[in-house]
């Protein structure tokens, strides 16, 4: 792990060139890497199951393989060849383990569609479990290993698959949603059956330690704005009325109960339906009651994942935003444990700061497993025995890293504009000369309430490598220093610095940027006359943005960008985040006009590159097309890409890497490193 630098010290903080024939990162070294999809430990806490992806030309999709290890260390085993691992349009293998430990299963397909399918740690075939004519998504084994839950939407009607095959179908708004319900089959035999009722939009669920209840997370629409309406129910496993939990007005979703059945823990907006909000933990009585949040977590602590101990005194979590992830931990996802009766530790807190994901428990609460990454990683399985000892790796799936020769990432810091401390990631080719200026490309995060971390692909950690339309470790390679801030808006800061841009995208945030850009400039680091900027979706819009604002960019590159924020409200599926931030369009024109970088089209003299998924919903492909148009009316310098079948995320191999080359070769013709 790389040290911590304030930014006065950079130029001194840069290692020798490496050494051992390391070679350049280019865009096909990225497109090899792999990625683990899912981690679960065995319930006796012997082996470790885990999926690894990795891009495959021939078949253009992300090939998942699952693999068994033994948690004393090893060579791993592959189970699955012939099987293909769900991964539409990216692997999510859901594994579980039998209660009893005998079969790993998973989501794979079968005749086309997601099923469970199971096999038997001593040997066998796939076993396909469910046959849901739709499809099933999330899922989980009763407690006693006898039956399944599921979630998946009600078949469609007889006339309604009429119509398909006449192709007399029409589509009617709003009245169509099928709702996804959790439906419960034996695993012997038995026909599945609905027991949550067909109005309930259920996201997540979970069998009580019973086994005769299943608690679940849903909301009354099927829309975006419908999860931050949820409310947590209880139903009998057989069916019947569902009763209330949690009945308040906010987001209130992957409920989990205690394993000895007195609590639910659950993720919460709080008392209010905010989109712009702090996601913690909260626990709520079995049988009903008010809720209470998890403070000793921290009252800002953002909450990614949870898992009980099997005490039920404790939850090990993994949360970012909290207090103690300020300033240059806002980088890291810590694994902590949080005790109900206040206290709390540490785990895995080796080697440096790092960034963790997936933990489960042995069934003891002896052995916990999980994925964890450091600056210059993918990830890799580790295993810790409780209490007190350090995690240990087991797995090295990317082992090809120690040949090239990867940037260097430091965190650094700066003042803004009103003196707000501002942080970011700085990636530098390895063994930079003392006083050479790069070329620097700003790199903007997504959301906006999103944010980087440690990592190989700081944005993406959480996800596949290849999403990143932009090949980091490749630009660095070729020269170029690329930094990626945390300005106001993101996480970070705490609930404060989240709503530091309400009604104003593009005021506070873009000074905290330009700040930075100073700062890298001042310090000899970076060329004031090679300066480029790059992002995605609302890192999309602040490129857009940017390039309107200054003329000191020479080379911009926007993938699924916002160009006008009143057409977003109205065509994209999360339209409504935007009401979260401006109010509706029609009633605040003015804010909608001033924020978007659609108004000020004709101050733009930086040349761009626009990049668009055609089939995108979250960003309509018209916001790129709109900005396009009046650039190219104006006769500035613009190109523009549109990726066949993408969506917001591209997720075909062929395609990310022609989105990777491509912004390579445009960076390095405009920036010249």
């Amino acid at each position: 792990m790389r040290m911590i630098w304030p930014l006065a010290l950079l130029l001194s903080a840069f290692p020798p060139v490496a050494a051992g024939g390391q070679r350049p990162v280019g865009v096909d070294d990225l497109m090899r890497l792999r990625s683990i999809n899912d981690v679960k430990i065995s319930p006796d806490g012997g082996k470790v199951a885990y999926v690894v992806s990795q891009p495959s030309f021939e078949k253009d999709e992300h090939e998942a393989v699952l693999y068994v290890i033994a948690t004393s260390g090893g060579e791993p085993a592959r189970l699955t060849y012939a099987t293909r691992i769900f991964n539409r349009p990216r692997p999510n293998p859901r594994l579980r383990w039998s209660p009893d430990g005998t079969l790993i299963s998973f989501v794979a397909f079968v005749n086309e569609q997601p099923q469970v399918v199971a096999l038997d740690i001593r040997g066998g075939d796939v076993r396909t479990l469910t046959a849901g004519p739709q499809g099933v998504g999330d899922y989980e084994w009763s407690p006693e290993g006898t039956r399944l839950a599921y979630l998946a939407p009600d078949a469609p009607s007889l006339e309604d698959e009429r119509k398909r095959k006449e192709k007399t179908f029409v589509i009617e708004v709003d009245r169509q949603d099928r709702p996804g319900r959790v439906w419960v089959q034996g695993i012997a035999s038995g026909a599945p059956r609905a027991v949550t009722p067909p109005a309930h939009f259920a996201a997540n669920f979970d069998w009580a330690p019973s086994g005769n209840e299943i608690v679940y997370a849903a909301s009354l629409t099927g829309a975006f704005s419908g999860q931050f309406h949820t409310k947590i129910y209880a139903v009998p496993a057989k069916g019947g009325e569902p009763r209330l939990i949690v009945d308040r007005d906010s987001m209130n979703v992957q409920p989990r109960w205690s394993p000895d059945g007195q609590h639910v823990a659950f993720v919460s907006s709080g008392e209010k339906p905010e989109m712009v909000s702090i996601w913690g933990l909260y626990l709520a009585p079995s049988e009903g009651g008010d809720p209470r949040k998890i403070r000793n977590i921290g009252a800002d602590a953002w909450t990614a994942e949870f898992t009980w101990a099997p005490d039920s005194r404790s939850l090990v979590v993994i949360a970012s935003d909290s207090p103690a992830q300020r300033g240059p931990k806002m980088f890291e996802q810590p694994l902590q444990r949080f005790w109900l009766d206040g206290r709390r530790e540490d785990l895995g807190t080796f080697g440096g700061p790092r960034v963790n994901y997936s933990p489960s428990f042995s069934r003891d609460g002896k052995r916990l497993a999980f994925r964890s990454t450091d600056a210059r990683s993918m990830g890799d399985i580790h295993v810790l025995d409780l209490p007190g000892n350090a995690p240990r790796r087991l797995t090295t799936v990317n082992p090809e890293l120690k040949d090239l020769a990867l940037g260097e990432q430091t965190a650094i810091h700066w003042t803004s504009f009103d003196g707000m401390e501002i942080w970011g990631l700085l990636m530098t080719p390895p063994g930079l000369p003392p006083g050479k200026r790069l070329p620097l490309i700003v790199y903007p995060h997504g959301g906006p309430n999103g944010g980087i971390t440690y990592g190989l692909v700081p944005q993406f950690m959480h996800s596949l490598a290849q999403i990143d339309p932009y090949p980091v470790e490749a630009l660095v390679s070729a020269g170029m220093a690329v930094l990626m801030p945390m300005p106001r808006g993101g996480q970070g800061y705490g609930a404060i610095g989240l709503h530091g841009i309400d009604n104003s995208w593009g005021e506070g945030d873009y000074q905290d940027i330009m700040k930075g850009v100073d700062s890298l400039i001042k310090q000899g680091l970076a060329d004031p006359d090679r300066l480029g900027v790059m992002g995605a979706s609302y890192g999309g819009y602040m490129t857009d943005w940017i390039i309107t604002q200054t003329s000191r960019f020479k080379a911009a590159s926007a993938m699924c960008s916002i160009s006008d924020i009143a057409d977003l409200y109205y065509l994209s599926d999360a339209g409504d985040i935007t009401r979260a931030y401006f109010g509706l369009p029609w009633e605040a024109p003015e804010a909608y006009a001033k924020h978007s970088a659609i108004t000020f089209a004709s101050k733009v003299t930086t040349p761009l590159l626009i990049q668009h998924g055609e089939n995108d919903r979250r960003v309509p492909i018209m916001q790129a097309t709109k900005f396009y148009k009046a650039l190219k009316e104006l006769g500035k310098t613009v190109e523009m890409e549109i990726y066949p079948r993408g969506g917001h995320v591209i997720y075909e191999p062929d395609l990310q890497r022609e989105i990777m080359r491509r912004n390579l070769e445009w960076f390095s013709r405009w920036l010249k490193p």
